[in-house]
């Protein structure tokens, strides 16, 4: 009896020690999964791809002085357990959603919260209260790659980017060089300098956090002595982007702008190490030397006791632990086979087509800038910009992506009212929706701008491919019911279309209104009917 009693409580240890990491790595896949676009599209994110790394380092770190794990409490047990199925649950129903609707970023913060809870249940139920304390910073630390919410990021880029540029004309002035500031453009001598968002001190900042973050666990820092890395790290961040602006404004100055890509990485890449470095440095130096003697004797503690985990498995806990792994696994298969049955084929098929008026009078093409592609992912489109008779002036951005590339992130991170402003021009009011009018035609939002004190009307869609009642949808719809019924229709790496059409020297919005109908007439002339493919199934 004894030895058969032996048996079960091995196999249902072994049973235990598989489950629950299995549980733990499903979570993150499903998390890491809903933020890896941010990670991969937008700069300002790339770190987060090592995050991950080095939460594992924080944990192996952790491990080696790991206290004596314990029994917990049953209350422990029950809350924990809740915890994991409910948190569990909840990233199941984001999944689906955040598959429909990967722009939405709050799903990313839900998701990351949802799958800390699992693991620090998870923790908890093996070893403790103990554990839980032990083990804590290294599972939250993966916040600090969750990306923040669009509309908070948009309003502190631009209040940095307006900064740098400002301080950056002052050091160009105290050095002797002439230098304009234009909105977020500096104007000087020899052309125009940019301060783009990746120079605006948004993407050195997150990642000197990040690093500060890491090295402030790494040599167990006091908490006051973390907090005040942490403004070492926003300190140097934001003095580097300075000093790179000023750098840059002054090899334009002296050499001309077609020396400053030459130096633009390599001046980045020294400051975001001088940053690094200095938060090390800093770290290193504020490392308590009675922190290392108790590492020490915690990891000599950890040595002699073995480190064994007690034997408290619960079936009441595995049970749990296999509804939680159920539910999760459940959402990513429904979801994958749900849109895949409702994704389209990648074949251009549009209601809504306009194309290069080349030849005609007045209208120029205007090569896109390579980087503008890159950062776009390379889209097929076309830009140019004309004057006519009545001297009317205009200038259009048209952009494709095909079924599968979804661009919508990267679309919507440089709309109207974020790189408009950054050229020097004031947004004055949003405007009334323009109907297009013909056969499959977008809704394009419009705004009032204006630059050196003079209207500019622009109007701006992004539209996404589509069948039935999803035909041309435009992706302007941001509402909660609105992101919620995508997932009802199935809706995701549609294709997308951006369309975007300032026009200058016009006297009210009656006029500019007319002049994008006649641009309108005239662009679709080789489409004077537009064509609707039906796509093959």
């Amino acid at each position: 009896m004894g030895d058969a009693t032996r048996i079960l409580n091995n196999d249902a240890f072994r049973v235990r020690l598989l489950l629950a990491p299995f549980l733990a790595v499903v979570a993150w896949f499903a998390v890491i999964r809903i933020v890896w676009n941010d990670w991969r599209i937008d700069p300002q994110y790339s770190y987060g791809l090592l995050v991950p790394l080095l939460m594992i380092g924080l944990m192996l770190k952790r491990w080696e002085d790991r206290p004596a794990p314990e029994v917990p409490a049953q209350w422990v047990k029950i809350l924990a357990g809740v915890g994991i199925v409910i948190a569990s649950a909840l990233l199941a129903a984001v999944i689906p959603v955040a598959e429909a609707n990967p722009d939405w970023r709050p799903l990313g913060g839900v998701a990351a919260i949802a799958t800390i809870i699992i693991s620090l249940g998870l923790i908890a139920q093996e070893g403790g209260i103990p554990w839980l304390r032990h083990f804590a910073f290294p599972v939250v630390f993966f916040l600090i790659a969750v990306p923040w919410p669009r509309n908070f990021e948009q309003s502190l880029m631009s209040l940095l980017m307006s900064w740098n540029a400002a301080t950056t004309v002052e050091i160009l002035h105290w050095c002797g060089y002439e230098a304009l500031r234009q909105g977020n453009l500096i104007l000087t001598s020899s052309g125009i300098l940019g301060i783009e968002e990746a120079c605006s001190g948004i993407r050195s900042l997150q990642s000197g956090l990040m690093v500060a973050l890491f090295f402030g666990e790494i040599f167990r820092l006091t908490i006051p002595r973390r907090f005040m890395l942490l403004v070492v790290a926003l300190l140097a961040a934001l003095a580097g982007n300075i000093l790179r602006s000023s750098f840059l404004g002054i090899v334009a100055s002296r050499q001309g702008m077609a020396a400053v890509p030459e130096w633009h990485d390599s001046a980045g890449l020294c400051i975001l190490l001088m940053t690094f470095l200095l938060v090390i440095a800093c770290a290193f130096h504020w490392r308590s030397l009675r922190s290392q003697v108790d590492l020490r004797e915690a990891k000599a503690g950890t040595h002699l006791s073995g480190g064994r985990v007690p034997a408290s498995s619960s079936l009441g806990d595995m049970v749990l632990w296999i509804v939680a792994l159920l539910i999760l696994t459940g959402s990513l298969v429904l979801t994958e086979i749900w849109f895949g049955m409702h994704d389209l084929p990648r074949e251009d098929y549009w209601a809504w087509k306009i194309a290069p008026r080349n030849g005609v009078a007045g209208v120029a093409s205007v090569p896109v800038a390579e980087g503008t592609l890159r950062m776009l992912f390379h889209p097929e489109g076309f830009s140019e910009k004309w004057i006519n008779a009545r001297g009317e002036m205009g200038q259009v951005f048209f952009f494709q992506w095909p079924a599968g590339r979804t661009a919508v992130q990267s679309v919507q991170m440089h709309s109207p009212e974020v790189c408009l402003a950054s050229m020097g021009m004031h947004m004055e009011r949003p405007l009334a929706d323009f109907e297009s009018g013909s056969s499959g035609g977008p809704r394009l939002h419009a705004w009032l701008f204006t630059q050196n004190g003079q209207p500019v009307y622009v109007f701006h869609s992004i539209m996404e491919q589509g069948t039935d009642a999803l035909e041309n949808h435009p992706v302007t719809d941001q509402s909660p019911m609105a992101r919620i019924s995508n997932v009802r229709f199935g809706k995701r790496n549609r294709g997308q279309r951006m369309v975007e059409i300032a026009l200058w020297n016009l006297h009210d919005e009656s006029e500019a209104r007319a002049a994008l109908a006649r641009y309108l007439a005239d662009s679709l002339k080789d489409n004077p009917a537009p064509f609707l493919q039906t796509p093959s199934r």
